[in-house]
């Protein structure tokens, strides 16, 4: 986790020349399915057939297709590329996507590319003719330019860091950028084939199990409406279950199984999913009607990476640390992130409800077989009955007592005097309510869709653990390249009266410690999105969301970011939320020194709480939410969590009431018998 976030920001003017000479901005990739339809196919599996296509290649030398482009200054589009390298135009787009290629020119001609360009294409001709699958020589493509473009931005950033010091013009950072990059090319380029001609020998006697690694994915629209939640109810603990289902906006999905897994750990996690994202998707082979949804990937991240989360010796110890009542649950199976493709994927939307199966071509490469199995759990679904999620009417809500916590009065007094010391301006202190028995969570997940439509409502089950939630806060939708976030600071409860309710409204907008509170998480988050090409000026008045116990200060901010057209390293949905995590609403500001704090005085592991969770398809598009108002629980027991941001002039007492109010939106819904 960054805890440096800022100062990147403040450094962009400084160096920005640096960035139009050596190709800092990512060319924009526009492609934009309407996320209130749900996610659609970004793209028909235009590679076909790629086997029986690909092994008719002919094997002619590298050199030989050359010779046909030595013009000096030649340009190609994508059909003459494709034929001057002899190759079919769906291998010129895969190498292009896995960022082999990118075009000289991009204007109103349209894409043109080199005479060297050829010499790619010729060399992937030639791997593919000596038996390399095509699918999987993207994929490892796909790694290497996510670890080139990461190596380059390092490289990047420390020439920044130098030339922010010395303040050169820009003739001189010309003329050491083009002295610079042939010397550092025949550095790297001499150790990789090295290293390759080296390994290779050592492994040439090796003779592994070939693994085809092809994934399948099936689409099928069903001729009735299911209930995503029916899904999620009727599957065992023995597979992962996961829900999200928004009743505002029509839309909700089911996961059930898992196929494949994305699990990076560590600080790096968001950018370490979003390139596996990418390679999985130059996988998978889609069987998806054009108007069917993209097959997508459910999960979410930890809020601080594994290492972080006992903190350093940088700051001293609270007085209370060892007096703690908070101690939280086991976070097994949840890890620093977990993101899967599922066997069974159940959509339900505006146009009808469809369902995806996905499986894995095993080693022997019989996709005809992997087909089959696929088949066999479409009609297995369409033919199983599913349970009824209707609630039974006599529940009654939790009174548990959550208005004490000596334990946190102090924590927040304690903050309180760190802002006035100057360590930090803000910071958002959490606590845990626990409960000696597990939750009825189809119960808690229905009940929760039906009092808080305007939230995301979500479960991910691991074995018999379940994370579940309703929040109100979005962390980051991505439509193409339209991103929409929202800062969600400053609370006050719901009154009993429409009269109670306006005074608590007009109060909340007037209040001087909510806007400030509020204030940190806007300034936070435009910071963030500047760096990703921030367009849309926030509104200068924070508005109302109201839920149903609490209402909060509200500011919609979108923004137009540039999409990478590789997909390797591109600005998804996955790497936009590491860009944003943490933001004020549920770290502080700076973000280090809160993070700091947090870690060493809050008492307990945060987990995914307050942390990204979501959906995100194939392409880099989706929804990740702040996992707010949720629990944690299982056969031992329920964890509940909420917080409060603690700025200068915070009352213990207050803080301790809001975090009670929000604690209120679980304990209804939870039958205390």
């Amino acid at each position: 986790m960054d805890e440096h976030r800022g100062d990147r920001h403040q450094d962009r003017e400084n160096v920005e020349q640096l960035d139009d000479v050596v190709g800092g901005s990512a060319r924009s990739n526009d492609h934009g399915p309407t996320l209130s339809r749900w996610p659609v196919t970004g793209r028909a599996d235009r590679y076909g057939p790629l086997r029986a296509e690909t092994r008719s290649m002919v094997d002619v030398p590298d050199s030989a297709a050359a010779a046909e482009a030595d013009q000096a200054g030649l340009l190609l589009d994508r059909a003459e590329l494709a034929e001057r390298a002899d190759v079919p135009a769906f291998v010129v787009d895969l190498v292009i996507d896995a960022g082999l290629l990118a075009p000289l020119d991009n204007g109103s001609e349209g894409e043109l590319f080199g005479s060297d360009d050829v010499d790619v294409l010729a060399a992937a001709r030639t791997l593919v003719g000596e038996g390399v699958a095509i699918e999987e020589l993207a994929a490892l493509a796909m790694r290497h330019v996510t670890n080139v473009e990461n190596l380059i931005d390092d490289a990047i950033d420390l020439l920044k860091r130098h030339i922010k010091r010395d303040s050169p013009d820009r003739a001189a950072l010309v003329a050491s950028v083009n002295r610079l990059v042939p010397v550092a090319t025949k550095l790297v380029v001499g150790h990789f084939e090295r290293t390759l001609w080296a390994r290779a020998m050592a492994r040439v006697a090796d003779d592994p199990a070939i693994v085809a690694g092809a994934v399948l994915v099936r689409t099928r629209r069903l001729d009735r409406r299911v209930d995503p939640l029916a899904v999620y109810a009727s599957a065992g603990a023995d597979r992962l279950r996961a829900v999200w289902l928004r009743p505002d906006q029509g839309v909700g999905l089911a996961a059930i199984g898992e196929v494949e897994a994305i699990d990076p750990t560590g600080n790096d996690r968001f950018s370490a999913a979003s390139a596996a994202r990418a390679v999985l998707a130059a996988r998978i082979r889609r069987e998806v009607p054009s108007e069917g949804p993209a097959p997508v990937l459910v999960g979410g991240f930890s809020f601080a990476a594994n290492r972080e989360a006992a903190g350093n010796d940088s700051q001293p110890h609270s007085a209370n640390d060892r007096g703690s009542p908070h101690r939280g649950p086991s976070w097994r199976g949840f890890g620093d992130c977990r993101i899967v493709l599922p066997e069974l994927t159940v959509i339900d939307r505006a146009d009808g409800t469809w369902v995806l199966a996905a499986t894995r071509v095993g080693p022997d490469g019989d996709e005809a077989a992997a087909e089959a199995v696929l088949e066999r759990q479409l009609a297995a679904f369409e033919a199983e009955p599913l349970p009824a999620t209707a609630d039974r009417a006599d529940w009654a809500a939790a009174s548990v007592e959550c208005d004490r916590d000596d334990y946190y009065e102090a924590l927040v007094s304690e903050a309180v005097a760190a802002i006035d010391r100057g360590a930090f301006h803000k910071v958002v202190l959490a606590r845990t309510l626990t409960f000696d028995r597990g939750l009825d969570v189809v119960a808690v997940l229905d009940r929760l869709r039906q009092r808080n439509p305007a939230c995301a409502t979500f479960a991910f089950s691991v074995g018999e653990t379940t994370f579940l939630g309703a929040t109100p806060e979005e962390l980051v939708t991505l439509d193409g390249s339209r991103l929409h976030t929202v800062a969600l600071a400053g609370t006050a409860p719901r009154g009993d009266t429409s009269e109670a309710d306006e005074r608590l409204a007009a109060g909340l907008l007037a209040s001087a410690k909510n806007r400030s509170e509020h204030r940190f998480v806007v300034d936070g988050i435009t910071a963030a999105l500047t760096g990703l090409g921030l367009v849309d000026p926030a509104p200068a008045e924070p508005g109302l969301m109201r839920l149903n116990s609490v209402q909060h200060l509200h500011t919609p901010i979108t923004a137009e970011v540039q999409r990478r057209r590789t997909g390797a390293s591109d600005m998804d949905v996955l790497r936009a939320a590491g860009v944003l995590h943490p933001t004020a609403a549920v770290g502080g500001t700076p973000t280090g020194a809160s993070l700091e704090f947090i870690a060493r005085h809050e008492g307990f592991d945060r987990g995914w709480y307050a942390a990204p969770v979501g959906w995100c398809d194939l392409d880099g598009n989706g929804e990740m939410g702040v996992a707010l108002r949720c629990a944690l629980t299982g056969p031992e027991g329920a964890c509940l969590f909420a917080g409060a941001g603690v700025v200068a002039d915070s009352l213990p007492a207050e803080e301790l009431k809001e975090t009670a109010y929000k604690l209120r939106a679980l304990l209804d819904v939870i039958d205390e018998r």
